[in-house]
């Protein structure tokens, strides 16, 4: 008995249903196997009843689980084979009578043979049982990219690319969405829910952390299911209440139409847990959401600070408008939503004396003229060697280590700063309206240094042109007294593009240090915003294998010049998708 799932494409979410059964469908053997008739005979076999049942995502064309029964505590494990192409998942780490193995990592519309083994609590063999699995397609708004990777010198895993097509949404095209490629440039996993979705970050768990920009964070697991989400509260709003019709309570429900659709969770997406923390009201989550050692998240969110109007006279000459500042706001907070401490930019950066680069513009993306973008913040993370957090501030040119005291709280204390104002010295060149500030596991951090305003390049001087970089700094802060302090730059990266002029892309980008040493390095936003059909947006995803002070090798190359105008956010190299407790090492 055969159970069919066709996968649709419905106002660009991915819908599973029943089907006829035609060969563009996802289609698995839903039948349950017993192993008595299912194993070769010369398998042995205790004298239990074993069964399992496999099942296609709700959401995903590429994903199936293997649903296993046993009268006796089993682990299991599947291999899943297509032509030369196998799939191998990790073994289940707890043995139990009911458990699940997600199969990832398979190719679109083809047929595996899935081997799927059942161990019992002491790893013996009880059972090896075969079934198939079809993968769908494809759906039509992930667009055919060319990849270039010399698999033999690229670091192991998977590229996590985080798409953002610069059209018009419509029916069949979600504004940003996730693919996920193997080490030969084939689409294996992807994802997309309403509106934005990046900084996506794996937990220790294996699941993925992403905003959705204005309105909160999800965790999203392997099957595509949001088992988690948080969203901002202000600080009067009751306790452990969410305003589902205003999303954030106090923010003006329009704003849900910024991106051309109706907020609506997805059906089956968990419920949101509203994030309230009692001095601060948090008007926003975006750009960052980093899963901590100590199972709580840290995350950026926004708040709003009134000025005099001789402040505002000051910042903006003549400007009309009766303006606020938001200001970024750090939340740590656990899974379940409660804040636990906060960084409020505002109390560590003087306004008046970093005004940043943007504060008098008054209408973008993340302005209005009543309420002006002034740090602009765009990455936050944990150092767990310093017990500090790091934060790049883009407009104010600002990379920020903060101390992360034992108390609860609003906290404020500066342990160092790269940049505008630095208060370490740096041998090396500075970065400016940086992105994706990362440390390393010997202490030094990779940023994305984007370019703008780069003292002596411009746009108008073809001599000087400006130019994006990735970047790695030193920062030897372990002396007792912070005069000792020093940062300095170990390696950077520059590219031109195919007309010889330097790669610059003026927003977003990122850079990874892999675990083989490789870079990768996303240049997310080349061309000029608002793009043209003469001038479409684009990003350039390079691997390089770093030499000397700068420069390297590259051995992957994706380019989304051309087509479709894409950007990209943020990539990131997955070394395995069966990561966390759940799984261990196979047999």
């Amino acid at each position: 008995m055969r159970s069919d799932l066709a996968v649709l494409v419905v106002a660009g979410l991915v819908v599973v249903g029943c089907s006829n059964g035609s060969s563009d469908d996802a289609r698995v053997a839903g039948s349950s196997i017993d192993n008595a008739i299912a194993n070769p005979a010369d398998t042995p076999l205790s004298p239990v009843g074993v069964s399992a049942t496999v099942k296609g995502s709700a959401n995903i064309g590429l994903v199936a689980t293997v649903h296993i029964e046993a009268d006796q505590l089993v682990r299991a494990q599947v291999s899943a084979t297509s032509g030369e192409h196998r799939v191998n998942t990790q073994l289940t780490a707890l043995a139990d009578s009911s458990t699940e193995v997600v199969v990832v990592g398979m190719r679109p519309d083809r047929t595996y043979a899935l081997d799927i083994e059942i161990f019992d609590s002491n790893n013996g063999l009880l059972a090896t049982l075969q079934d198939e699995f079809t993968t769908g397609k494809l759906p039509d708004w992930i667009v055919d990219r060319s990849i270039t990777i010399d698999a033999n010198r690229s670091s192991p895993g998977y590229t996590l690319v985080e798409f953002d097509p610069q059209l018009p949404p419509d029916d069949a095209t979600p504004n940003q969405y996730l693919a996920a490629y193997d080490n030969q440039g084939e689409v294996v996993w992807y994802y997309t829910n309403f509106g934005t979705l990046g900084g996506v970050e794996q937990s220790a768990d294996g699941t993925l952390l992403m905003h959705y920009w204005p309105f909160g964070v999800r965790e999203v697991n392997l099957n595509g299911d949001v088992v988690t989400q948080w969203r901002p509260q202000l600080s009067d709003a009751p306790a452990g209440e969410l305003d589902d019709d205003s999303l954030i309570s106090g923010v003006d429900p329009d704003q849900v139409n910024l991106f051309g659709t109706d907020f609506v969770d997805r059906p089956g997406d968990a419920p949101a847990l509203p994030v309230r923390d009692a001095q601060i009201d948090l008007t926003s989550f975006h750009h960052e959401n980093w899963p901590m050692p100590n199972g709580n998240v840290l995350s950026l969110s926004t708040t709003n600070h009134d000025v005099t109007a001789e402040q505002r006279e000051t910042l903006c000459p003549g400007d009309p408008e009766e303006f606020d500042i938001i200001s970024d706001v750090v939340v740590e907070h656990e899974p379940s939503g409660r804040v636990v401490r906060t960084w409020d930019l505002w109390d560590v950066i003087d306004v008046m004396e970093f005004p940043g680069s943007s504060m008098c513009i008054n209408n973008d993306l993340f302005a209005e003229p009543e309420h002006r973008d002034w740090t602009h913040a765009n990455s936050v993370i944990y150092d767990e060697t310093r017990d500090a957090i790091v934060i790049s501030s883009r407009h104010t040119d600002q990379i920020l280590a903060l101390d992360h005291l034992d108390g609860e709280g609003r906290q404020s204390s500066v342990r160092w700063i790269i940049g505008a104002g630095s208060t370490i010295p740096l041998d090396g060149d500075l970065p400016y309206h940086q992105h994706a500030v990362e440390v390393l596991d010997d202490g030094g951090f990779v940023v994305f240094d984007n370019g703008n305003d780069r003292p002596g390049t411009s746009i108008d001087d073809p001599d000087n042109l400006p130019y994006s970089r990735a970047v790695i700094y030193d920062v030897d802060d372990s002396a007792s007294d912070p005069a000792e302090w020093s940062a300095s730059q170990r390696w950077e990266f520059r590219i031109d593009g195919d007309d010889g002029r330097p790669v610059y892309t003026a927003f977003i980008g990122d850079a990874d240090v892999l675990g083989n040493g490789n870079v990768l390095i996303t240049f997310g936003g080349r061309g000029t915003f608002p793009p043209t059909p003469d001038d479409p947006l684009g990003a350039l995803i390079v691997e390089v294998v770093p030499s000397g002070g700068s420069g390297g090798d590259i051995v992957l190359r994706l380019d989304t010049m051309g087509g479709q105008p894409t950007t990209v956010y943020r990539s990131e190299r997955l070394e395995s998708f069966y990561v966390g407790d759940a799984w261990t090492d196979r047999l």
